[in-house]
């Protein structure tokens, strides 16, 4: 009973979470080709440039951030009225009143350099150092209530979180078209994600007091030797964060110091739809990570290895079709969504589509690798990694331009692609052959509609118009949906996709 309401829960967090990151998409697309109508390419670079430079002042969390939501989830395998998880919680708060303060002022001082970093016109930075200002100020006032969104992760409320998150999207997004129609630009932007994450921040706490009425949270350190475990596993996988910095946070800083803003906005513009996809496909393995924590903590070995074989053969289904579709569609797509200008090239393109199918392989086996607390493996790889990465990438930026950055990014992904593979399938000892049976022919199988009809769009006129590339998405879409139902979908999966769908409508 108790497996079959965690399957359930997963289940509905990973429908609900694909459908919100498809409600975010739409409006991400929205945004964009206003963004650059009313602020231009340099509003849109600055705010990208601004956010990689903020990622990386969120390293003083130390890692911490995934270590609560391991613990958290861990906490709830164990039988004790949630006086663990309670302690978990308070202990993560506690520390997220020093590295959120930290976390302000580092803010503040880039603020101060700003100029130094950035090539930009005088407005845009006296707007990016109000943004800044205003970021910081939130950041030490949203301490209180920033870590109900993980605890109803940990204890499996997945569809609800995937809800409230819409609706935080929602806000989010509607309020930069506004703030932008209106001239804000830039600190219209950085309120509109101020906003959204407050309402978003609000709506989990009641509802998650909803739940557990009866959970009292406090301040402190409960567990000096709980916090001293959770710390050093979360600043062994900060040195993970800091290679994923290195890996996919410095690509908008290099282009804005080697060609400025608008070199920045193509490159944005360009890798976005792929991004945005791949990064929904992840939604699959991360509303299971809490369920996967729970197995791990009660040493279900073969219930592990039958999740992570079935979690594989989801995410290929999915990403070898959206790696086809990139290669046929997403110069049509950037040239109608904001022009042609914005469009980085081909190869471009077939680079992102490579790297689309090693991050959702990757991303699935850090799931695992973390839940198995393999961090050190992960840290010391990840670092050589990404170091390499960003050489190659400002070396290859600065000789071919733009591409460089999508070609450096492919070349180090298939490395790690083979090693995390090799790890992860000897710790769960699983061979070859049977990934292969159980995951890759399935895949490839599902992929075989979508492949057929390639050719045919490939030959066909360019497409000039929405109606004809909505066409043309929407055929190649249902001949992958076909596929997915009819070769990639066990029979058992079938019936509980109905399951879920009748009673979606009974409930509407």
């Amino acid at each position: 009973m108790k497996q079959s309401n965690r399957t359930s829960k997963a289940f509905q967090g990973i429908v609900t979470g694909i459908l919100q990151y498809v409600f975010t998409i739409i409006l991400q697309f929205a945004l964009a080709p206003l963004i650059l109508k009313h602020g231009g390419s340099d509003v849109l670079g600055a705010y990208s440039f601004l956010m990689q430079m903020v990622s990386w002042a969120a390293l003083t969390d130390l890692g911490f951030g995934v270590a609560v939501g391991r613990y958290l989830a861990q906490a709830i395998g164990v039988d004790d009225d949630h006086q663990q998880f309670s302690k978990v919680f308070t202990t993560g708060r506690t520390f997220y009143i020093i590295s959120n303060l930290v976390f302000a002022i580092i803010i503040l001082v880039f603020n101060f350099t700003l100029e130094k970093f950035l090539i930009t016109s005088s407005k845009i930075a006296a707007q990016a150092h109000y943004s800044l200002i205003l970021l910081a100020l939130w950041i030490v006032i949203r301490t209180p209530l920033s870590l109900y969104n993980d605890a109803l992760i940990a204890t499996q409320n997945l569809s609800r979180v995937n809800i409230i998150t819409t609706i935080g999207a929602i806000v989010r997004l509607s309020l930069s078209l506004i703030f932008v129609l209106f001239g804000a630009d830039l600190i219209g932007l950085m309120l509109a994600n101020i906003i959204s994450e407050l309402i978003t921040y609000v709506l989990c706490f009641f509802y998650y007091h909803k739940l557990y009425p009866n959970d009292r949270f406090s301040w402190g350190i409960p567990d000096k030797n709980l916090f001293k475990q959770m710390l050093g596993f979360g600043f062994s996988y900060m040195i993970v964060m800091l290679s994923g910095r290195l890996s996919t946070n410095t690509d908008s800083i290099i282009l804005g110091v080697l060609y400025g803003t608008s070199a920045v906005s193509i490159f944005y513009t360009s890798q976005m739809p792929g991004t945005m996809l791949y990064q929904m496909i992840w939604k699959i393995v991360d509303n299971s990570a809490p369920a996967i924590n729970e197995l791990h903590a009660k040493n279900l070995k073969l219930q592990l290895v039958n999740v992570y074989i079935r979690l594989l053969r989801y995410s290929l289904i999915f990403v070898l079709p959206l790696a086809f579709g990139l290669i046929v569609f997403n110069k049509a797509a950037i040239t109608l969504w904001v022009g042609q200008v914005q469009y980085a090239g081909n190869v471009f393109t077939i680079s992102l589509a490579i790297f689309s199918i090693t991050q959702v392989v990757i991303h699935l086996n850090c799931i695992f690798l973390i839940a198995y607390g393999k961090i050190n493996t992960m840290s010391s790889f990840f670092l050589i990694s990404s170091v390499t990465k960003v050489v190659i990438s400002y070396l290859l930026a600065r000789s071919i331009g733009i591409k460089g950055i999508m070609i450096a990014s492919m070349i180090v992904d298939i490395i790690a692609l083979i090693y995390f593979n090799y790890y992860v399938w000897k710790i769960l000892n699983i061979s070859v052959r049977s990934i292969i049976i159980n995951t890759v022919l399935p895949s490839l199988k599902t992929a075989i509609f979508p492949f057929v009809i390639i050719p045919v769009l490939l030959f066909s006129p360019p497409i000039t118009s929405w109606l004809p590339f909505v066409f043309s998405v929407s055929f190649f879409g249902f001949s992958w949906l076909i596929g997915a139902i009819v070769v990639g979908l066990s029979r058992n999966e079938r019936e509980l996709i109905i399951i879920f769908i009748k009673s979606k409508i009974n409930f509407l």
